[in-house]
């Protein structure tokens, strides 16, 4: 092989005369650079050191430096030193008591349930002679409803009544504890309390967003629909009154359903394997600044 190359390279300086200029320059000026590598590797002695290769281009503070210590943590977060400091738990987040809300939710979940089922009931009593699409009509009817029902069912189960940041009984690292409640009616569901390390729980989206959407919806549907107006024409003021209370009704219409339907303003923890639903609209250490540091989101 090497004698043909040889023998191809003397064939080409014996003929270079009858190519082009450029044609050439290109074959005989090029050479090929030998890559040199950005960072050498310096082995160790004896040769059983050898695969342990210490990489000398590498900068020297990213050779020396070190993962932060728990103390360090510690002394960076004010919930952290608050509970290593007073060794008592710490509150970041507890429900709300909404008596009526959940009254209200499980009264409007049975009416439409018992709508549902009494269309399912109403079309077995329909006329003979009805069109054929009123029979199938009655029966879409009651199941949407009875689908309706079973969803505002589930608002109110698997919530998460109080989280608290605890010192370790056993002198280890700083751990949650979460008082979970399956169904909120009083002599029927027990609260049930989960401890769990810090990095165990995860959040299904950061609390401090929502909880700034929350207080802003709650701003715009206290707020005063005259405000700047004084001195302004009474026709005109008239029609901005009667704009803005117009827009201050839609908004609340519409994030009232956001909550009712959409479910905002909840957001999910997952521990040990269950998912517990938090409602910012309780008490939020920080507004959830607290609670987006100590538990990461997935």
């Amino acid at each position: 092989m090497s004698a043909f190359s040889r023998g191809f390279t003397g064939f080409l300086h014996q003929n270079s005369l009858r190519l082009p200029y450029s044609i050439r320059v290109a074959i005989f000026s090029a050479r090929t650079q030998p890559l040199r590598p950005q960072c050498g590797a310096r082995f160790f002695s004896p040769a059983s050191f050898r695969p342990y290769a210490r990489l000398s281009g590498l900068p020297q503070s990213s050779r020396n430096s070190v993962a932060p210590s728990y103390g360090s943590f510690i002394s960076m977060d004010p919930v952290l030193r608050m509970v290593e400091a007073t060794k008592a738990p710490v509150l970041l987040y507890k429900a709300p008591q909404r008596r009526l809300y959940m009254a209200g939710v499980y009264a409007l979940a049975c009416g439409l349930v018992a709508g549902g089922l009494f269309t399912l009931r109403w079309r077995y009593e329909l006329p003979k002679d009805l069109p054929f699409f009123v029979g199938p009509t009655y029966v879409l009817v009651g199941f949407i409803m009875l689908a309706i029902g079973a969803y505002i069912f589930t608002a109110p189960v698997h919530r998460c009544v109080s989280l608290e940041v605890i010192p370790s009984a056993f002198g280890g690292p700083v751990q949650l504890r979460i008082t979970t409640r399956f169904v909120p009616i009083p002599y029927i569901s027990k609260d049930k309390v989960i401890i769990a390390n810090i990095g165990e729980a995860t959040l299904s989206e950061k609390t401090l967003p929502v909880v700034r959407e929350l207080l802003e919806a709650d701003r715009a549907r206290k707020a005063d629909i005259s405000e700047g107006l004084k001195g302004v024409f009474i026709i005109r003021r008239w029609w901005e009154m009667l704009a803005r209370l117009t827009e201050q009704k839609w908004t609340s219409f519409f994030n009232r359903f956001k909550f009712a339907v959409l479910r905002f303003g909840i957001v999910f923890i997952d521990v040990q394997g269950g998912k517990y639903k938090i409602d910012c609209t309780g008490y939020m250490r920080e507004n959830g600044k607290a609670i987006d540091r100590l538990i990461s989101e997935i």
